[in-house]
């Protein structure tokens, strides 16, 4: 399996708040300290392709073996307490419905410590002998895998649980050789295969990685809820939880409140993971619009240690993490019934609120740390990262509703045309129309506004009343809005001001090219509205901007000069160095240049190697330069390796320099755990500057410059900073440093398109007073040359070569076509 690289980093636990004080009753968590000792059940993952077990263990209560007297009450929440803080129905509730817990490894008193639980709080016996639970392993048999302490932990957890919440139910212990994701979701099918309609998993990997997507088959099985934990260390999103298909179940903080009319309050547990997946698509059913992708979570149950649960392994201790909430939710889901066959049963809880807010707890408190958008990671009404919609209020949210279906035409107003691909929204949901102008929306049973809308037309909205599950129809006919022409000409602002070959884009998608020869440019665009032009060269070597752009009835007029960027890449300019260049051509630092690591002490990790000049990985000098480079390969140096290493230059003499910059090859390989900074110091080493950051997955190649100014009239150092741990590689070559401009060169463009006799472009070449274009895929070509008299040639595979002269013009473009036989 290749994994991308997991961050490797220690997991510091964070444990909620107290919402109130307890009553003095035996179920409530006991701690004498307000921040109860907590340890991980399992190590953080040892390989990028492995995940970990997400129980997090109380180790300030005091253990106590076998059934306690009737006077007593193991520390920690109970059934009982479950069951009446979730509103969660008895008698034959889930009889029969099978529950599968998915772990790693095996767990030899799985079933005898089962038993104690289960006896302890007076719940029917659940064993082998009278069918109730089953262990297999992940091919569905009895070759169990190596037996490990940690992983016990979490399944005792995991079948406790599912038997505090649904003791009717059957337990399926489905135990996977490794605790990486190949033997985990091959344990997720084989629980399915074997009948389970609800299937927990309490493990998660360290941050996402790109391949994780291959893996969602495996936990998507439509008429079977899947519930996977969002994580225990905080903001951030683990897999399989951002898997589309799951139940993603995040933690709150439970505490008895009797001043609420519910007798109970929670808060987003602090340790709780959430977030917008990187690489996930949005499942149908979500509707929050701060994250593009799919977000974390959907529901939540109890999950902070402090306040967390009872579960016997080897003894009575009290459990918190996701680990507890994911089996918790799978449970109440066998409480509501069999999911109905083909569908999704994360969306339940989702069609659910959307008709009754009441059907879950809504937790409107609490954080797990920051976020850009600020739902993903605090508790607020109505939808957030930590808790999703919030926990189980009965199990109405968790029961398949038959939705009924809104269906109509969306057509133009003035003509009756049929409007294909517009979109079609109620409460969150979202459709578009065929060709025909069809469209056909699921909806739950109520009444909801419709909204259509499309580009050029005002957006109406309708009221559509579904009952029943049945289908209703609603047509809508949309009217168009006039239009205004705006134009303007693409230039060069940097000293020639030619016309630009540019693609200008208004803010509501339209876009369209410039002329090639003059960069002249037309938009239609609606009448009375604000738009933001974004213009971009396909001229290479060009910065692009932005222009705003207000439009009301008349034509709008907008001319813009594009700049060329600092590498000075652009035809027609010459970058002018005055400064130091430094390669790296010798397998030592160079004279002035220093190595530094910083020791991190992690036991079973060796700190560095950290900026190396040999090459150990034998990569490729990618960076643009030649012969010998600087390297971090954190690759090479292998999974037990950290790198947090400086490359730091002597000083340099900027105090006369005008215009001071930065440049240097690189070749940056990034990973999910790995990033790479260049600094600067104006004060001998005492602070230093960020001037050039890359993050992440990101990755950088060939020349880059930074522009200095804060650096005029100063000695200045730069370093080269890189943080890693089994991630990439980051090579650098011919570092400047010193007074750099980019300067117009005297001179005019040939600009053209090379085709064939059909008209058809030409991939080929076109030459010109000693230099050389590509053409595009479309035969065009634009080419630097001095002003005057030019003998012209263009040639393509295949093509007879032709030979044309053009004047060129200084500061200028001129227009010259070739057709080739």
């Amino acid at each position: 399996m290749n994994r991308l690289r997991g961050i490797i980093a220690v997991a510091a636990l964070a444990v909620g708040t107290v919402l109130a004080t307890a009553p003095a009753t035996a179920s409530i968590p006991a701690s004498t300290d307000s921040t109860p000792t907590v340890e991980p059940s399992c190590a953080r993952p040892s390989a990028p392709d492995r995940v970990r077990c997400l129980a997090l263990r109380r180790t300030d209560v005091k253990r106590t073996r076998g059934v306690m007297p009737d006077a007593t009450t193991p520390s920690g929440f109970g059934p009982a307490d479950l069951i009446d803080a979730y509103s969660l129905p008895g008698g034959s509730a889930g009889d029969g419905a099978t529950v599968a817990i998915v772990d790693a490894y095996d767990d030899p008193t799985a079933e005898s410590d089962l038993a104690i639980y289960r006896q302890q709080y007076g719940l029917p016996p659940c064993t082998t002998a009278n069918g109730c639970f089953r262990k297999v392993d992940q091919r569905g048999g009895t070759d169990y895998p190596a037996a490990n302490g940690d992983w016990s932990g979490e399944i005792s957890l995991d079948v406790d649980m599912v038997s505090a919440v649904c003791p009717n139910c059957h337990i399926l212990l489905v135990e996977g050789d490794a605790p990486n994701l190949d033997s985990l979701s091959a344990a997720v099918d084989q629980a399915v295969a074997m009948g389970a309609r609800y299937v927990s998993n309490s493990y998660g990997s360290d941050g996402e990685g790109v391949d994780d997507p291959a893996y969602n088959a495996h936990y998507d099985h439509p008429g079977v809820v899947i519930t996977a934990s969002t994580g225990d260390t905080g903001y951030g999103v683990e897999y399989p939880a951002a898997s589309p298909g799951v139940v993603a179940v995040g933690g709150t903080s439970l505490l008895r409140d009797t001043s609420t009319t519910r007798g109970w309050a929670e808060q987003a547990w602090s340790g709780a993971g959430s977030g917008c997946s990187a690489y996930q698509d949005k499942p149908a059913w979500q509707t929050d619009t701060g994250c593009d992708k799919r977000s974390d979570a959907d529901v939540s149950a109890v999950a902070d240690p402090k306040t967390g649960v009872a579960v016997y392994y080897g003894g009575w201790s009290v459990y918190g993490g996701t680990s507890a909430s994911a089996p918790i939710i799978a449970a109440t889901y066998a409480l509501a019934g069999t999911p109905a066959a083909g569908t999704e049963a994360a969306s339940y809880p989702y069609d659910a609120v959307a008709v009754d807010p009441n059907a879950v707890n809504d937790v409107t408190s609490g954080s797990n740390g920051t976020c850009g958008a600020a739902y993903l990671c605090n508790g607020t009404a109505g939808y957030d990262g930590p808790t999703g919609l919030g926990t189980p209020n009965g199990v109405g949210a968790f029961r398949y509703q038959s939705p009924g279906e809104v269906t109509g035409t969306i057509t133009d107003s003035d003509t009756g045309k049929p409007l294909s691909n517009a979109d079609v929204t109620a409460i969150g949901r979202h459709t578009r129309t065929g060709t025909d102008g069809r469209y056909h929306l699921g909806l739950p049973d109520g009444s909801w506004e419709v909204t259509a809308s499309i580009h050029g037309y005002q957006a109406k909205t309708v009221t559509v009343t579904v009952a029943g599950g049945q289908a209703s129809t609603q047509d809508i006919a949309l009217d168009p809005i006039p239009t205004v022409a705006v134009t303007g000409t693409v230039t060069d602002g940097s000293g020639h001001g030619w016309g630009l070959y540019a693609t200008v884009t208004a803010s509501d998608g339209t876009t369209t090219h410039t002329d090639p020869a003059t960069g002249r440019y037309e938009l239609d665009l609606l009448q009375n509205q604000k738009y933001t032009l974004h213009v971009a060269a396909i001229d290479a070597g060009y910065t692009a901007t932005d222009v705003a752009v207000p439009v009301g009835t008349d034509a709008v007029s907008k001319d813009v000069a594009l700049t060329v960027e600092s590498t000075c890449t652009a035809a027609g300019y010459r970058a002018t160095e005055d400064g130091t260049v430094q390669s790296f051509d010798r397998t030592r630092a160079p004279k002035g240049w220093v190595v530094q690591e910083r020791n991190h002490n992690e036991p079973g990790y060796a700190d560095g190697p950290g900026w190396q000049f040999t090459n150990p990985g034998d990569r490729d000098n990618a960076t643009g330069g030649s012969g010998n480079f600087a390297v971090v390969d954190s690759d090479h140096s292998g999974q037990h390796a950290i790198q947090d290493t400086t490359l730091t230059s002597p000083t340099f003499d900027l105090s006369a320099a005008a215009t001071p910059a930065l440049s240097f090859g690189t070749e940056l390989r990034g990973a999910v755990n790995s990033t790479a900074t260049v600094e600067t110091s104006t004060d001998g080493g005492a602070t230093w500057k960020s001037v050039w950051r890359k993050a992440g997955t990101t990755n950088a190649r060939g020349p880059v410059v930074v522009e200095l100014p804060a650096a005029a009239g100063h000695q200045v150092q730069v370093r080269f900073h890189y943080v890693g741990s089994w991630s990439r590689w980051w090579e650098i070559d011919d570092v400047f440093v010193g007074d750099r401009t980019c300067d117009p060169v005297a001179g005019g463009l040939l600009v053209g398109r090379v085709t064939d006799t059909a008209g058809a472009g030409l991939t080929g070449t076109v030459a010109a007073a000693g230099a050389t274009v590509d053409t595009d895929a479309d035969g065009r070509y634009r080419l630097f040359a001095p002003a005057g008299d030019q003998s012209v040639t263009a040639t393509a595979p295949n093509h007879t070569p032709a030979t044309r002269t053009a004047t060129v013009t200084l500061d200028h473009t001129t227009a010259l076509d070739f057709t080739l036989s």
